[in-house]
């Protein structure tokens, strides 16, 4: 997919003005028109299922008589009535005179496999925009262009130039920016057992029809139970979004696996909060803050979701304590390790540990249980009891039960714990040591959602994990920000960074701070026709106030007495002069602090602005470790942030220190959040530098905030 600037302002609420009956009628056809498809073409294989299918399905060809069997038609406009989904498999110029055709007529919209639009420069963007013009005029939805295409697996509706891969039917839901990953999501599925696919769509280029309006679609697609999503950027976030609160809504989990991740999301600078704060970190905030639970590869992605999409959501918890019943004693092990990566909880259930203790030889540990060669012998016994502990809102059973080993003591012992899952009603998933549950389980289990089949112990782990934190995310009350209106930038002249941005002055970056709720510390400004007459006591910290990097220059003084503080500013100017830089000279009282924040914007952000807290001086850069919201936020966005750095324990207290002012900087966090919503039309970044603590409260001593290149030109 590439991400394209678009100008035209009715593009940014497709999701409100385009009628969602033209989505639906091309996932749902009643009608298909396949354009351009011969018997010879590669993809004529991959199309074919589609025959198979509930639609009436129609081919266009100019002179071929028949295709796949069917006779066939000169053009669209000759089949004579409306056509749910049109299909085109021509290049990109014909497809565009193919559009501007359907526009005409009674169509729900295109499928377009085409490249050379706007992902390959001026005229692609050329082409792109009459496609989206048509679109318009016709009021179609777009999947691509630059797309394979989509599946719907239960339909057999093959719409794709992807291959037939015959992944089974379920309620799992792909999207995906990148077309080749729908392969691999059908590729992943289908080597596990119980896994079941409903639609995997390709967004392409996304000329019209985005992310966000999939999202909308699937959160009233009966036939998907879980989404995921495959993502490189997002146009619309205030729509994604919106889309995806309506997905979560309606009980369906989403995972997304974040793709261009930059290693630079990791690195930490010292002083600008664009650089702590990559897309792809925005991302994993933005996401999690909405619920979204995140994969890092597509084994991660299916894995995930896996579980949601086999067992019945009436038998959904929070998975708060888990246990593992394993055959050996190194998958037991083993269980504890990977249950702990994955923030799940073994209780000890000492309850069982004098039954344990007393039915298997050499076992003391109830939970992961080794159920060693004696497992046989007591299995009922052992699954009644695991299966219908209180203490347990979930069970594991994992074996060396493979693709291969269908036998007729697996098939009971599987039995077992199927009959156990329905009488208790709890989420019960049976797993490999490594790899697929042989399809002879899915044959024991049924297809009620009473058991589910993992693959391996760590993928099962997984997914139920996400199970449990969709449970508890959609059971807590998450109110929304209240929208900001936005404000105009100072009408002051900016300062040049040095590097080619351009950033507010010293008194006007302080100044939107106090506008905001946030507190400054008292200052005073000296330019060169003026005196150091300060009405606060010292002793006085002394700075050019427009000069970007300080430290470095070293123009900054502190300490400083009522005596030395003219000599000081005049030294300041000295020193600006030299370097050719603003001769505005601070000054502030030197404030006694117990310690530094550091707080910030970054407004580059494809996502909008994102709020930064950190804990400040050298110490963000040893500890590597910054959180983040996206903005406005409320309090318990802010609450949220700040809980995440209590293992740390600096903000919270240690050692008998009291706690820093947390309500305090709940307060500030939300203002901050309210100025990086009012401003993000002119805001770049902005950085408190530092945000010091002190036993009154909290105070900012200096702001940078550089301003977005061409904003101030344009007020």
């Amino acid at each position: 997919m590439t991400l394209i600037s678009d100008d035209e302002s009715s593009r940014t609420e497709h999701l409100d003005a385009r009628a969602t009956s033209s989505l639906e009628r091309v996932l749902n056809p009643s009608t298909i028109a396949i354009v351009g498809l011969s018997d010879k073409s590669p993809v004529a294989p991959f199309i074919r299922p589609t025959l198979d299918s509930a639609s009436r399905v129609f081919f266009v060809h100019p002179t071929a008589p028949s295709v796949l069997g069917v006779p066939t038609h000169r053009s669209v406009s000759d089949i004579g009535e409306p056509i749910d989904a049109v299909l085109s498999v021509m290049s990109a110029e014909r497809t565009v005179a193919l559009a501007e055709e359907c526009a005409e007529l009674d169509c729900g919209g295109l499928v377009i496999y085409a490249a050379g639009f706007a992902e390959v420069g001026q005229e692609g963007e050329s082409l792109q925009r009459r496609l989206v013009a048509a679109a318009d005029r016709g009021g179609m939805a777009l999947v691509g262009p630059n797309s394979l295409g989509y599946i719907s697996v239960p339909r057999s509706l093959n719409l794709t130039a992807s291959a037939d891969y015959h992944p089974p039917a379920g309620g799992i839901s792909i999207v995906s920016h990148s077309g080749a990953m729908i392969g691999g999501v059908a590729v992943t599925a289908g080597r596990r057992t119980g896994i079941g696919i409903s639609r995997l769509i390709s967004a392409g280029n996304e000329a019209t029809t985005d992310i966000a309006d999939y999202v909308d679609f699937l959160a009233s697609d009966p036939e998907t139970a879980a989404v995921g999503l495959i993502v490189e950027g997002i146009r619309r976030p205030e729509a994604f979004f919106r889309a995806a609160r309506r997905c979560i809504a309606a009980g369906k989990p989403i995972v997304a696996l974040k793709l261009a991740r930059s290693s630079r999301t990791q690195q930490m600078a010292a002083s600008h909060t664009g650089a702590l704060a990559g897309n792809a970190w925005a991302y994993d905030v933005a996401f999690r803050r909405a619920g979204i639970q995140l994969a890092h590869d597509l084994e991660e992605l299916v894995d995930r979701l896996s579980i949601v999409g086999q067992l019945d959501p009436g038998k959904w918890n929070t998975v708060e304590r888990v246990g593992v019943v394993a055959g050996t004693g190194g998958f037991a092990s083993l269980a504890y390790d990977l249950a702990e990566a994955e923030g799940l909880s073994l209780p000890p259930l000492d309850d069982l540990a004098e039954w344990v203790r007393t039915t298997i030889p050499g076992i003391t540990v109830p939970n992961p249980l080794d159920t060693t060669g004696f497992g046989a012998t007591f299995w009922t016994d052992i699954v009644e009891r695991y299966v219908g502990s209180p203490e347990l809102d979930a069970v594991v059973f994992v074996n060396m039960w493979g693709e291969t080993d269908d036998s007729p003591v697996y098939r009971r012992l599987i039995d077992d714990v199927a009959q156990a899952a329905r009488r208790f009603g709890k989420p019960v998933a049976i797993a490999a040591g490594a790899g697929p549950v042989g399809s002879f389980a899915r044959e024991v289990i049924g297809d009620d959602g009473s058991v589910a089949l993992g693959y391996g112990l760590r993928g099962t782990l997984r997914g139920l994990r996400t199970m449990g934190t969709f449970v508890r995310d959609r059971a807590t009350h998450r109110p929304l920000a209240e929208p900001v209106a936005p404000i105009a930038p100072p009408s002051v002249p900016t300062i040049d960074t040095g590097d080619g941005r351009q950033f507010l002055p010293f008194s006007q970056a302080m100044e939107l701070l106090d506008r905001f709720g946030i507190p400054t510390a008292p200052y005073c400004t000296v330019d060169s026709d003026g005196h150091a007459t300060p009405d606060f006591a010292g002793p006085y910290a002394v700075k050019l106030a427009d000069v970007p990097h300080r430290t470095e220059l070293g123009a900054v003084a502190l300490n400083i007495d009522t005596a030395d503080l003219e000599d000081t500013v005049n030294r300041m100017r000295a020193l600006a002069h030299r370097h050719q830089l603003p001769d505005v000279v601070a000054i502030q009282p030197m404030t006694a602090a117990r310690g530094e924040l550091l707080v910030g914007i970054e407004g580059r952000s494809e996502l909008g602005p994102m709020v930064v807290l950190g804990i400040g001086g050298v110490l963000v850069e040893i500890l590597e470790r910054v959180g983040g919201r996206p903005a406005p936020l409320t309090r318990t966005d802010a609450e949220e942030l700040i809980e995440e750095f209590r293992d740390l324990k600096l903000m919270h207290g240690y050692r008998g220190s009291a706690p820093w002012n947390l309500e305090r900087l709940t307060e500030l966090l939300v203002g901050f959040g309210n100025l990086a919503a009012a401003c993000h039309g002119w805001i770049e970044s902005l950085d408190i530098n530092p945000l010091l603590v002190t036993d009154d409260g909290l105070v900012a001593v200096d702001a940078l905030c550089i301003v977005r290149a061409g904003e101030k030109e344009q007020q």
